[in-house]
């Protein structure tokens, strides 16, 4: 089987609220579930995060149809959920925006699609975007308005995760300038 790849990660600042929204939707999503109910967690994941996409500081998303790239960049994907992200051994402690010491979040979904199938063409289509236009905050919200088109029919895996998994440990200026998160993007 052939394969295409799809995923977006975003980084906003860090808030109690939408965090603890997106990590109840990873944590409480069935670990078996259907179709449908794959579809709505995404929905409403990429919901959350286009009502938040005002605080969009940083995010990266890949779209690729070659199938050892789709396979290779998906393994990388799934690792970030299994490998420790954060650059330190310690709590960050919490947010003061006063005093410097915001604390940032990350979204990552990423979906390995049979290449050629209906969503890998719509997910093309959507993702063809002009070279100046890749890191633009409308980019993003594009994307993640279309993501209504994944029919997970077509998606072999998928994976989905909310950096960090306790507000104590939101990531810190200096770890998002550690080299492991230099392909976040600044959104502009």
């Amino acid at each position: 089987m052939i394969h295409s790849i799809f995923a977006i990660e975003l980084c906003l600042p860090l808030d109690t609220l939408v965090h603890a929204r997106l990590r109840n939707l990873v944590v409480d999503h069935p670990e078996k579930s259907g179709y449908q109910d794959k579809w709505q967690l995404y929905r409403q994941a990429a919901e959350t995060m286009l009502a938040n996409i005002g605080h969009l500081e940083r995010g990266c998303w890949d779209y690729f149809d070659d199938n050892s790239k789709a396979l290779r960049d998906y393994d990388m994907w799934v690792e970030g959920m299994t490998t420790e992200e954060g650059a330190r051994l310690e709590p960050s402690g919490g947010s003061d925006p006063y005093r410097g010491g915001i604390r940032y979040m990350t979204l990552t979904m990423a979906f390995l699609l049979v290449h050629d199938s209906p969503t890998d063409l719509a997910i093309s289509s959507l993702c063809n975007i002009p070279e100046a236009d890749l890191w633009k905050r409308s980019t993003f919200q594009r994307i993640l308005g279309g993501m209504g088109a994944l029919s997970f029919a077509s998606v072999k895996s998928d994976v989905i995760y909310v950096i960090p998994g306790d507000d104590a440990w939101g990531l810190t200026v200096d770890d998002l300038a550690e080299p492991k998160f230099e392909y976040l993007r600044t959104v502009v």
